[in-house]
Formats: C-alpha cells, sequence, structure tokens
C-alpha cells in the first residue's frame, strides 16, 4: 500500500471529524446564546429586490440597528435586541411638516 494514499485517507477522515466538531460547537453555542437571551451579531447588508428594486439595507450605530425597508425605518436597541420603535425618514417627514403648514 502507498504511505501517500493513507495519509490522504487520515487527512480527510481528521478534516471531515474538524469540521463536524466545529459545526457541534456552533450549534451548541447557539442553543446557549438563545437560552441568556443575548442579543444577536448581526453585520450590516444590503439587498436590492429583483422585480421590485425595493432596497431593504440594516445599519448599525452605538444604540441602534436599523432595518430600513422602503421609507420605514425599524429601531432595534444594540444591548436587548428588543424592537424599539418606528419611523419615516427625516426628509419625508419635513416635506408632511411643510405641506400641513402651507
Amino acid at each position: 500500500m502507498n504511505p501517500k494514499s493513507t495519509s490522504v485517507l487520515a487527512a480527510s477522515f481528521c478534516e471531515r471529524l474538524r469540521i463536524r466538531l466545529s459545526g457541534y460547537l456552533i450549534r451548541m453555542s447557539g442553543r446557549i446564546l438563545e437560552e441568556l437571551h443575548s442579543p444577536a451579531r448581526i453585520k450590516e447588508f444590503e439587498y436590492i429586490d429583483p422585480i421590485t428594486n425595493e432596497i431593504t439595507y440594516l445599519s448599525t450605530g452605538a444604540r441602534y440597528s436599523v432595518l430600513h425597508v422602503g421609507g420605514k425605518q425599524l429601531f432595534f436597541s444594540r444591548v436587548t435586541g428588543r424592537f424599539d420603535g418606528t419611523c419615516t425618514s427625516l426628509l419625508e417627514r419635513v416635506a408632511d411638516g411643510l405641506e400641513l403648514t402651507d
């Protein structure tokens, strides 16, 4: 038997074992964080719907993670992860205010 083929089989077994263990550890840490009600770690993203061309994106700041869907902004606390409220963009509020005063 060729010694190279034995090392390839051993390496692939070790690699498969490493992948299974890392998957198990990720699942277990997720379950523990869920039980502790720990807020999720969220990265900023942007998604453009190919059918409607609507842009959905997430921005993060020191106090809030803000989910932008169309003209709405949904605020989530960075510490607790709880929903904190909604609002429309500042430009829309100013425009609405100007229209009401005319």
